[in-house]
């Protein structure tokens, strides 16, 4: 089972396998968390998380008999980095590895977990470069004994990005992509090229602070701001246009900020063993993504072609199913959930 936590919310999705390659959903669901449960992705409460998880029904109801669970671990938490590292033999890497986290990430490597995988380079490349991952050993564990006290076995606790990107990209396809989810209290990057992850990071910019400007710029309450905001988005013929007009500095922050993402890669890519050295789509995806129009939006202002993923897209073919079995509207909500759900399928 998918497990996705957030600060808002839990969501999951299990899929069985059947005959051949056969997939289909047994079932899914989720429940809102209380504020103050977990805040920025620490969890505050354990007990009062572990009661929820405890309690998880379907979305029909029924209990969940399954303990073995795939997790996802708090983007904001972890430090990813490329490092880069002088030719070694593979045998030699981790303790290469090893060493740069001394100076990767501000804690001492006794009081983190890490894990790590390397990055395509150009055949002349006199360097390894290596995506490394790691998280205080405080947060991980922290989730894992609250899963546990629920009554559940993780089988893997893993970054929201690395679920993101298995649910709505077949890295086989090299060319460089920008994933961008946008979630209830933040927004993630996801930079992918030749195969991989190379570089995540987040932003607070997200479906609430959407709804703090509507709010503010055209007083109104903020429950009437969370209604125009699925109504009317970004179009212009829904509310004469004053939702996108209310958002437009908020989204040229985005903006900004996925321009910097862009730049990122291509002062990164010339070295690499990259199809192109420019970002030539940009994915979303997150519950928010749902906001109507936000992709022309995107594109115009970017002059890169913008898409909304299809969280259950990679799988669709294998369920014998022409539409996913949860509303289109409702399924970015379950990316992370799908990703991780997938980690032993795909």
């Amino acid at each position: 089972m998918g497990l996705d936590l957030s600060d808002l919310a839990v969501k999951f999705i299990r899929f069985d396998e059947r005959g051949g390659s056969s997939i289909r959903v047994r079932y899914a669901g989720g429940a809102e968390l209380a504020p103050g449960i977990v805040v920025n992705g620490n969890i505050e409460k354990p007990k009062e998380l572990s009661r929820v998880l405890s309690g998880l029904r379907t979305g029909d109801g029924r209990n969940i008999r399954d303990n073995l669970v795939v997790a996802s671990l708090p983007e904001e938490k972890g430090f990813i980095q490329i490092l880069r590292l002088a030719k070694v033999k593979s045998e030699n890497l981790e303790a290469a590895v090893r060493w740069e986290l001394e100076s990767a990430v501000p804690l001492p490597v006794e009081e983190i977990y890490f894990d790590y995988e390397t990055v395509s380079s150009a055949a002349h490349s006199d360097h390894t470069d290596v995506f490394m991952l790691a998280y205080p050993r405080g947060v991980v564990d922290s989730y894992a004994s609250v899963l546990h006290e629920a009554g559940l076995i993780p089988v893997a606790l893993e970054l929201e990005s690395q679920a993101v990107v298995r649910a709505l990209i077949d890295l086989s396809d090299l060319l460089p992509m920008l994933v961008i989810d946008i979630g209830a209290t933040r927004t993630s990057f996801v930079l992918v090229a030749a195969g991989g992850i190379i570089h995540t990071s987040t932003i607070a910019i997200s479906g609430q602070s959407f709804e703090g400007e509507i709010a503010t710029n055209l007083g109104v309450s903020r429950e009437k701001a969370r209604e125009l905001k699925v109504t009317s988005g970004l179009s212009v013929k829904r509310g004469g246009g004053d939702v996108a007009r209310a958002l437009a500095g908020t989204l040229q922050l985005l903006i900004e900020e996925i321009l910097r993402h862009i730049e990122f890669y291509r002062d990164h890519a010339k070295d690499r063993a990259e199809p192109s050295d420019n970002i030539e789509k940009i994915i979303l995806t997150g519950g928010d993504s749902n906001l109507i129009g936000i992709e022309s939006y995107l594109a115009r202002g970017l002059k890169v072609p913008v898409e909304r993923g299809n969280p259950f897209g990679r799988v669709l073919a294998r369920m014998g199913e022409t539409t996913p079995p949860i509303p289109a509207n409702m399924a970015h909500a379950y990316t992370t959930a799908i990703g991780l759900a997938l980690r032993q399928i795909l």
